[in-house]
């Protein structure tokens, strides 16, 4: 971190929750009929929201997309930033991922990394859940704020336009 005073608890709370996968699902329309099928594991794009304990009492919007190659990219509305990750299968419904994001200031100066670790489990063909937790870190390491999040999240697909 800079040292400036701009950066806040509610900040960080804010920036850490907006890429930490959790919260309320978002209603998004199932496959059409005659659809492709939706894969097997979390592969292919969801609409998430996010959820962070303690917070600043707001849901956070995203957009995960989870590729068959291990890669996760993460867009979140609240602070519009874009996370990269990684996840793997543990089993049939469950997942791991954990991504990161660089949080600046209005300036574009960096402020921390968030570092995000979650545990997914497939809730249907469609669906997804997730808890985790969420850490705030400064450029020498130093952990600013730690938090748990939660996510529930809908696959879209071509069809949900």
């Amino acid at each position: 971190m800079t040292g400036r005073s701009s950066t806040t608890r509610r900040r960080l709370l804010m920036g850490t929750g907006a890429a930490t996968a959790a919260g309320l699902t978002t209603a998004v329309a199932a496959p059409a009929a005659g659809a492709q099928a939706a894969p097997s594991g979390p592969m292919g794009a969801w609409a998430v929201q996010v959820t962070i304990t303690p917070g600043p009492g707001t849901v956070e919007r995203a957009h995960f997309s989870f590729g068959a190659d291990g890669q996760l990219v993460v867009q979140t509305a609240n602070a519009s930033h874009t996370g990269l990750g990684v996840w793997r299968r543990v089993s049939e419904t469950r997942f791991v991922f954990v991504l990161r994001h660089l949080w600046t200031d209005a300036l574009g100066d960096f402020q921390y990394e968030v570092r995000i670790r979650h545990e997914g489990r497939l809730t249907s063909p469609t669906t997804f859940v997730s808890e985790g937790t969420g850490t705030a870190v400064d450029a020498d390491g130093n952990v600013l704020l730690t938090v748990h999040a939660g996510a529930k999240a809908t696959r879209f697909g071509i069809d949900d336009a």
